[in-house]
């Protein structure tokens, strides 16, 4: 699926309708993954941290660039931790496995968000919710795709 956010509060309005999808979501064995790709600026950490709002999050919500991940509490029957990980930074000496993300995607009671995914899109499962956003014409515009594979 295809969008035009023409400002941020579209660009807000669509990350809490992927929420609401999210929260429909049956539980699988494993945790359910989305991926966030997108040039620098693209609006990733913002599009997060609507989505985590979205889902009952009040802790402030920053981008775990420097340190890998964020973990935040969700109080839903089925989800109860949303992971945040930022893996532009990821070098050879700090696997997936060394940030813990490996084992995130292990629980199922666990929604993993990951920054940047298109670098180890080889390590993520198949279902993973790929969202792609892209600068428009106009400032404040994106071009926000979702899919899943």
């Amino acid at each position: 699926m295809k969008y035009l956010s023409r400002n941020l509060r579209e660009t807000m309005n669509l990350a809490k309708l992927l929420a609401q999808e999210v929260l429909k979501t049956k539980p699988g064995a494993r945790a359910l993954v989305a991926g966030f790709t997108g040039e620098l600026g693209a609006g990733k950490t913002t599009f997060i941290k609507s989505f985590l709002r979205a889902l009952g999050v009040r802790a402030r919500v920053v981008s775990p660039t420097f340190i890998f991940s964020r973990r935040y509490k969700i109080t839903h029957k089925t989800i109860h931790t949303a992971w945040h990980f930022d893996v532009y930074r990821l070098g050879l000496r700090e696997g997936i496995k060394e940030i813990g993300l490996k084992e995130a995607m292990k629980n199922p009671q666990n929604l993993v968000l990951i920054e940047w995914a298109d670098k180890i899109k080889g390590s993520l499962p198949k279902g993973t919710i790929w969202v792609e956003l892209r600068h428009g014409l106009k400032t404040n515009e994106r071009h926000i795709t979702f899919n899943r594979r």
